[in-house]
């Protein structure tokens, strides 16, 4: 039995593939208030989707446990790290958290983030388990990420509207479009653990050409919407879209490295815009990255996050 640290229990949260849901939420509030600030309304709302994702986050390493311990990753709880039953109990205590903090954002708020949760739990649990349902896999990836989490954020700073989700429709294209390309180089591990994916339902031909056309189209409705926030990281990223579709349709194979360039690159310049638009979030990603590199090193003797690991 591994020895205890209470730090595993900070890092099981995975704050690297946090960061992505902390943007969308300040991109949000951003497009609600049109001004980036730091307000306690905003902080509480990071604190609030940190323990809803983060517990997302927990079930679905639960879930996981027995493929994550051959696949030697994810290995705080396959690896005995964390006990079972600890993760069963600090998901619980973060959801509740979670909940108890937004009932002062009101009914609409508290809906939302049950609606957040419910969709975790989907993802994640059987018999349901949308992750291993094809659209519905690339559904919920896109309406949690690019309309709940943007609407999270929205209603920090200001009140309900039907027609904010008109302005997240770039986003939900977006990362619907990225999360294909993610199918796509895990189909044939997938396939092996019977996880019916959308990339293993369509094929990497016809995955490849409808993530291209769904971000071609998250760029056109940036541009028509004078979304620049969008239209951005979706326009840079469509171009090595086009290539690994080109590529594989050339060569009858995937270009594994590219593929994954293709996903990382939006987020990674998501990322940047939101800290330029949240000065102060320069700050937050540095000390969480740094904290990372001194944990899997100091606990692990292995450098992590590096640019070649996700």
């Amino acid at each position: 039995m591994p020895r205890f640290n209470p730090f595993d229990y900070i890092f099981i949260l995975r704050p690297l593939i946090l960061i992505p849901s902390w943007n969308f939420l300040l991109i949000g509030s951003f497009l609600a208030a049109r001004q980036g600030r730091f307000n306690t309304e905003v902080v509480l709302g990071l604190l609030i989707y940190t323990g809803i994702m983060g517990g997302v986050y927990i079930l679905n390493q639960i879930m996981d446990i027995e493929t994550d311990r051959l696949n030697k990753k994810l290995f705080l709880l396959s690896g005995g790290y964390v006990t079972k039953t600890a993760a069963w109990v600090e998901m619980a205590v973060l959801w509740i958290g979670a909940f108890l903090l937004s009932i002062q954002f009101g009914v609409t708020f508290l809906i939302l983030v049950t609606i957040s949760i419910v969709l975790g739990v989907l993802y994640s649990l059987p018999p349901i388990k949308l992750k291993g349902r094809p659209v519905l896999d690339t559904l919920s990836n896109g309406i949690g990420y690019g309309m709940i989490n943007f609407a999270v954020g929205w209603l920090l700073v200001r009140n309900f509207e039907w027609s904010m989700f008109t302005h997240f429709l770039p986003y939900f294209l977006s990362i619907s479009a990225v999360f294909i390309n993610t199918t796509i180089v895990d189909i044939e591990g997938d396939r092996k653990a019977n996880e019916i994916t959308t990339g293993v339902y369509l094929g990497a031909n016809a995955s490849y050409v409808v993530s291209t056309i769904v971000m071609a189209a998250a760029v056109v409705l940036a541009y028509v919407q004078r979304d620049y926030i969008c239209l951005i990281p979706a326009a840079i990223s469509l171009p090595l879209f086009v290539y690994v579709a080109s590529y594989r349709f050339a060569l009858n194979k995937i270009n594994r490295g590219a593929t994954i360039a293709s996903f990382r690159l939006p987020g990674f310049v998501f990322t940047i815009i939101t800290a330029i638009l949240y000065p102060v979030y320069f700050l937050v990603l540095l000390v969480v990255l740094v904290a990372m590199r001194v944990y899997y090193k100091l606990r692990f003797g292995m450098t992590y996050p590096t640019f070649a690991q996700g």
